[in-house]
């Protein structure tokens, strides 16, 4: 499964402490996935100020001959400031070059792409669709704007949802990404994400959520989202059904915020636990 966006140098900013950490989708997705099962490939362009935190997916066996290091740009940085509630703003800092179509091969059936600045086209989506047999699509890097200080803010047309659908089978969207009401989805999968409260996902004419959310003892959201459509997409992959899929995702992305940083190693007796609450707490009903 390829997992296509920028890799990031995140500044992280919790209430107390800060840390410098690799990040950005192709990150998370790999090194979460990989204790789950899943064998992902991470396509991205870095900077050459990348290169000391590359030692880390080496030492755990991640594929990076998809990463290309590009001397002439400084890898995408955000700053992201949580509160207490773990609620969070992020700045943009500096951005890498956009991913080319010649920076990309698809060698796999499967395909995420996931950017978080913009980096990728709707041409090279177009390209990638030709090309793989599943196609998921995070919507996060498509709808985000930059003012000037780099503060990100969320700027999504109306159609942009329908767009995405269009050109691929799963997408995923931020509740907070949207300001309009979700159409009919019959044969793909939309999932919107809501942070704490879990997750809604859209199939075949129906709505699915959860009676309630889970707590866990959350330390570092970040990522989750990421974890969310890539882990879906990888059990749809291996042929589960949609809601079966749905909640394994949830669940999973549920349990990485219990821990630290996108090397953190999950608790798997958590993560069955919670998988299990979340089957006893779906609900659905007709979209």
């Amino acid at each position: 499964m390829l997992i296509i966006g920028h890799m990031t140098i995140d500044e992280l900013e919790f209430p107390g402490i800060s840390r410098i950490s690799p990040g950005g989708p192709p990150t998370f997705c790999s090194t979460y996935l990989k204790q789950v099962g899943f064998i992902t490939k991470p396509i991205s362009v870095v900077g050459f100020d990348f290169k000391p935190a590359l030692r880390p997916y080496e030492e755990l066996g991640i594929d990076l001959t998809g990463v290309r290091v590009d001397e002439s740009c400084r890898t995408t940085r955000f700053r992201i400031r949580y509160d207490d509630s773990m609620n969070r703003k992020l700045w943009l800092l500096s951005r890498c070059r956009d991913i080319k179509p010649g920076d990309v091969t698809v060698n796999d059936d499967t395909v995420v792409i996931n950017p978080v600045a913009g980096e990728v086209s709707w041409g090279l989506v177009e390209a990638i669709r030709e090309k793989a047999r599943l196609v998921s699509i995070d919507l996060q890097g498509f709808t985000r704007r930059f003012r000037d200080d780099g503060l990100v803010i969320n700027d999504s047309s109306r159609d942009i949802v329908e767009l995405a659908l269009a050109h691929s089978d799963v997408v995923k969207v931020s509740a907070d990404e949207v300001n309009h009401g979700v159409t009919r989805v019959k044969d793909k999968v939309l999932v919107v994400s809501m942070g704490s409260n879990l997750a809604k996902m859209y199939t075949n004419g129906k709505v699915y959520w959860f009676d309630k959310n889970i707590k866990v003892n959350a330390v570092d959201p970040t990522g989750a989202g990421d974890v969310l459509i890539c882990s879906l997409t990888g059990y749809l992959k291996m042929g589960l059904n949609p809601l079966d899929a749905f909640i394994k995702a949830v669940a999973l992305a549920t349990v990485r915020v219990t821990v630290n940083g996108p090397f953190g190693m999950i608790d798997l007796w958590l993560l069955d636990h919670v998988t299990s609450e979340l089957s006893r707490l779906v609900r659905y009903g007709e979209a």
